[in-house]
């Protein structure tokens, strides 16, 4: 039969048993809270960085295409200016067509 002492050591090992699994527990807890938190975080600064990614692969494609073309959009705003410096010169605005007076008999 076992004695008295060995009993009580049984029994306050058990203790000690039931406290560390109770804080093993507690501590696991924090520990998904926290991966959790920081889960979110870098998702969201994950989405920043492609939302900013994307944003600088759109212009650099815009500017690709304005350089590329700057000959051509360069011509057609010389056209624009020359059109309108025209129309000025000859006295007519520039606004809508003159409807002018028709006969509709």
């Amino acid at each position: 039969m076992p004695s008295l002492a060995s009993s009580i050591e049984s029994f306050i090992s058990s203790i000690f048993g039931a406290i560390s699994a109770a804080l093993s527990s507690v501590l696991a807890i924090f520990q998904g809270l926290l991966n959790a938190i920081l889960g979110v975080l870098q998702t969201f600064l994950s989405a920043i960085g492609t939302a900013v990614s994307g944003l600088t692969q759109t212009l650099e494609g815009l500017l690709r295409f304005i350089f590329s073309n700057i000959v051509v959009l360069g011509g057609l705003a010389v056209l624009f200016v020359g059109y309108t410096a025209y129309q000025q010169r000859n006295g007519r605005s520039i606004t809508q067509a003159p409807s002018g007076n028709k006969n509709l008999n």
